[in-house]
């Protein structure tokens, strides 16, 4: 099966959320009982494919960006020279979050998971949209979530936060273009 299998659409309340298990509790919770509320406050749109009412598999996007608050000026720099060129240096990058992502236990280990993640990154790029350079994400800090994030591009901004359950990392939109 592919993302192409499936209809892609902003989630609504008439979606059956009750057969979704991606085998991990705490998104299961949110895609069940906290998206619709992201949506209604506008925090965060929840996008869904689906086959008749069923989700298979979702995505959560926000508005974000990364500030130089809180880095060492040596990694601040760095991300400056190494990984943005730019002859004017600025304290905030625009970003897109992803907020939560998951795929259905039955399509796991298929490759929807890394369609899925390529589709976020050229749905955050499409046209009349805000300028947007960069994918930001807390990963769970376990193997196969880190794994995954970089296998897909992203990157950690430092190695402080080694330790702790989510780690920051970030994929630089410009490599799409």
């Amino acid at each position: 099966m592919s993302l192409t299998d499936f209809d892609f659409e902003l989630l609504t309340e008439e979606f059956d959320l009750s057969k979704f298990d991606c085998d991990d509790q705490d998104i299961n919770e949110f895609l069940k009982e906290d998206a619709l509320n992201y949506q209604r406050e506008q925090m965060a749109n929840t996008y869904i494919f689906h086959q008749g009412k069923e989700v298979k598999a979702f995505f959560s996007i926000l508005n974000d960006c990364l500030h130089d608050k809180g880095y060492e000026p040596n990694v601040w720099n760095k991300f400056h020279r190494k990984r943005i060129p730019n002859s004017k240096r600025i304290k905030h990058y625009p970003a897109v979050k992803v907020g939560r992502l998951g795929v259905c236990k039955e399509l796991q280990g298929s490759g929807v998971a890394y369609e899925l993640m390529d589709f976020i990154k050229g749905y955050s790029i499409m046209e009349l949209k805000p300028a947007c350079r960069l994918l930001l994400l807390d990963a769970y800090n376990k193997p196969k979530q880190i794994k995954y994030y970089t296998q897909n591009g992203f990157i950690f901004l430092d190695e402080r936060n080694v330790k702790d359950t989510t780690r920051l990392m970030y994929y630089d939109l410009i490599q799409l273009k």
